[in-house]
């Protein structure tokens, strides 16, 4: 079959083909065009800064009908051994990678990646970097293990499994109920929809998190919960997870997702306790 290889300016035919894959992924959620246009295009993480100093999407047709597309670029930074953000380097980055699983277009699209990574002396290389996702999902940026067809073609180009989480979602409903052990002192949610709490129990401070609000409403994401080391083990981070079901409830949130790493054992644990479906590993890659 022939296929046709576009640099996209219009970005609706994206858009359009991202409602018709979104239910296979599960944290690709409903959202209108403009939020998702901005998040696609122009994206800012959870402190204001731009995410990618150039991004560029070429989309793939088959019979005037469009059956995958790529989106890569420069990121603005990268994140140090200390988890904070370096903008003294750069990193080339596939942010989005997705074809229709019967149409052999994969490699083609990751060589304009690769080309463009060459031509700007770009060396360090990465596939869905996990903190560079977009906004209107939650940020989350890895590759969902449902789609195998995308990561074989990854490691079929050089790129390596860089790290594994496993994603969890769960309904809210009116049956949930605060815990009464805890309370969950919260912050104002800065204008990327970033909300930090602390957790406090018997008086003191026992343990923090983040939620993240999405832009187009009633989902939520928890970025990170802890609890301090000489308070662990006694059931503080379930009451506060129990307490903030009810509390987003009650805001009109109706679905909660989250993620941690597959070695995360406790965490595991603590979501599934709770109530968190497990819906699948997802992955990042560096070449």
């Amino acid at each position: 079959m022939a296929y046709e290889y576009k640099i996209s300016a219009d970005l609706k035919p994206i858009y359009d083909y991202y409602n018709s894959i979104k239910n296979t992924i599960p944290y690709w959620f409903d959202v209108s065009y403009g939020i998702w246009l901005e998040s696609y295009n122009n994206d800012t993480n959870y402190d204001g800064d731009k995410m990618f100093s150039e991004i560029i999407t070429y989309a793939v047709y088959a019979e005037n009908s469009i059956v995958g597309f790529i989106q890569f670029g420069t990121s603005n930074y990268i994140y140090n051994g200390n988890g904070k953000k370096d903008y003294s380097e750069k990193c080339g980055v596939i942010r989005n990678l997705y074809f229709d699983s019967n149409h052999n277009c994969g490699d083609e699209l990751v060589s304009f990646a690769e080309k463009y990574f060459a031509e700007n002396n770009i060396a360090r290389k990465s596939a869905f970097f996990h903190a560079l996702g977009m906004t209107c999902n939650a940020g989350h940026g890895k590759l969902y293990c449902g789609l195998p067809h995308i990561e074989a073609v990854l490691l079929k180009c050089g790129y390596v499994k860089e790290h594994e989480n496993v994603y969890y979602k769960r309904v809210l409903t009116a049956s949930d109920a605060a815990s009464d052990k805890v309370s969950v002192s919260c912050k104002e949610t800065n204008p990327k929809g970033l909300q930090e709490f602390t957790i406090i129990a018997d008086g003191k401070d026992v343990g923090a998190g983040a939620l993240v609000y999405l832009p187009q409403g009633e989902i939520c994401y928890l970025k990170w919960i802890y609890i301090y080391e000489t308070e662990q083990g006694k059931g503080y981070a379930s009451a506060a997870l129990k307490t903030i079901f009810s509390d987003l409830y009650n805001k009109g949130i109706r679905r909660f997702d989250t993620d941690t790493a597959d070695s995360n054992i406790i965490a595991q644990r603590l979501y599934t306790k709770v109530g968190f479906t497990d819906m699948g590993r997802t992955r990042s890659y560096l070449k």
